[in-house]
């Protein structure tokens, strides 16, 4: 760590530096919107696939790729290179998961069975790792970029309403381009060209994000003296991370809601399709309104930044998004909202947009948290490990959506969804018992799930007033060891 790269993460980054550099979220919100609404319908529905098979596959992937990236943020942490710890991964990381993307929504229809299944989990699979490649020097570039505890927080607004616009084009160019109309989801070569186009938005996203890290290499840390990424290495760092508090708390949080989205997000379309009988325009309508959330949600989650703890505003968000969640089932089961009425669209889209502008509360405090967590590592151990930090959060952010994926596969099977009947585009005829235990599993069940997120966070100590004390702190170490080495 050099002065002068001290005293330029005093300064602001800028607007523009963070329009570009934000845009890069896109990929995210591409990738993770398609493989979570569409993804387990496209290879069930579409394909062929029983849930059980599909969810499983997706799983296994899913948990190989959870557990490369840990190596993966230490490997970035540590390399040494003349553009420096990130910039290498965003330049070469998104044009190959373009590609991959664009494969995974392309599968050949002459593929069936073991065929179908290898092609699926390992295209899934290594689109997820190089995701990885390029999503974790990203994110970490965010929190390195400054030391401010407030402009953390803007620059990962600005990387989350990209995120969420990523996913507002991911559902747009699906449900209301490509596979728009009555029977459009269920064609399968609806899919391909969506692939392809998203695949042409992730490689432009990525090269300009890269190109905004070019700008700011100055700033940024460079790897702290020693040895390569060794495994004894990879071992002891991945101990230290577990033995930080606040990156444990915020870890537990993570998985336990993701676990719940992950079942939620796979059945969303099951849910609006089926339980709410929506068609094809109303199901765009509602899941594009939970992408609108943030742009209510980012500049008031900005706004209540400067005045409360990010750990009140994330539990507050949290809360929000269990309520938002578990309603509008149980108030269908209860008798009180009918999907016959008229009015069902717009109460379901104005709770989108307010379950959305929560989840972006919840992301935009979560991911601040941890940036001010690896400041507290630094100065506990000596070390910055911004990628190995967030890389840890990916873990149980992938491993925790495939366990919710594979339990929504499951719940299709267990309640004896008709997929068969579904992927031949012919009317179904759902028993009332089947459309209430669809509303259990995607709605209230995930709620509950979620409510064990704020709970975790009741356990943060990391506040505002003892994370300027670390900076303070920690500035004052290089010049103390200066006089260290003089004496």
């Amino acid at each position: 760590m050099t002065d002068a790269a001290a005293r330029l993460r005093q300064t602001p980054v800028g607007a523009r530096f963070k329009l570009l550099y934000g845009s890069g979220g896109m990929i995210d919100g591409i990738t993770a919107g398609s493989l979570t609404y569409f993804l387990l319908f496209y290879l069930t529905t579409v394909c062929g696939l029983s849930g059980t098979a599909a969810g499983t596959t997706l799983l296994v992937g899913l948990l190989i790729d959870a557990v490369a990236d840990p190596l993966i943020g230490l490997i970035s942490d540590n390399t040494r290179s003349k553009w420096g710890r990130r910039y290498p991964y965003l330049l070469y990381g998104s044009v190959p998961l373009a590609l991959l993307f664009g494969l995974l929504f392309s599968i050949p229809s002459w593929l069936s069975g073991t065929g179908l299944l290898l092609y699926a989990g390992l295209i899934a699979m290594l689109l997820r790792l190089c995701l990885s490649v390029f999503m974790l020097p990203h994110v970490a570039v965010g929190a390195e970029v400054t030391d401010d505890y407030v402009e953390r927080s803007s620059i990962v607004s600005y990387r989350i309403c990209f995120n969420m616009l990523g996913t507002f084009l991911a559902i747009g160019l699906g449900l209301g381009v490509f596979m728009a109309g009555t029977d459009g989801l269920l064609q399968r070569d609806a899919y391909v060209p969506f692939g392809w186009v998203c695949a042409a938005l992730i490689a432009a996203s990525g090269l300009t994000a890269a190109f905004a890290t070019k700008t700011v290499l100055p700033r940024l840390h460079a790897p702290a003296p020693g040895i390569g990424a060794t495994i004894p290495r990879f071992a002891r760092e991945l101990g230290e991370m577990f033995r930080n508090r606040s990156f444990v708390v915020l870890f537990v949080a993570v998985a336990a809601f993701f676990v719940a989205q992950g079942a939620a997000g796979a059945l969303a379309l099951y849910l609006n399709r089926y339980f709410w009988n929506l068609s094809t325009e109303a199901v765009q309508l509602v899941l594009v309104g939970a992408t609108l959330g943030p742009f209510v949600g980012a500049p008031l989650t900005a706004l209540l930044a400067r005045i409360f703890e990010k750990k009140t505003l994330a539990i507050a968000n949290f809360l929000a998004f269990v309520v938002t969640q578990a309603w509008p089932p149980l108030a269908h089961m209860a008798g009180v909202l009918d999907p016959a009425d008229s009015l069902v669209v717009p109460i379901l889209l104005f709770n989108a947009v307010c379950s959305g502008a929560a989840l972006v509360g919840v992301a935009i405090s979560g991911q601040s948290m941890m940036a001010d967590a690896t400041d507290e590592h630094e100065h506990r151990f000596g070390v910055r490990r911004e990628a190995l930090f967030f890389s840890g959060l990916t873990l149980a952010v992938k491993a925790a959506s495939g366990v919710g994926g594979f339990i929504a596969g499951v719940a299709l099977d267990v309640i004896q969804f008709p997929t068969a009947a579904a992927a031949k585009g012919g009317e179904l005829s759902l028993a009332p018992e089947l459309i209430r235990n669809l509303g259990l599993v995607a709605g209230p069940l995930p709620a509950t799930i979620t409510l064990i997120a704020p709970l975790a966070l009741l356990g943060y100590t990391l506040s505002r007033q003892r994370h300027m004390a670390i900076l303070s702190d920690l500035a004052k170490r290089p010049a103390a060891a200066a006089v260290e080495a003089k004496a």
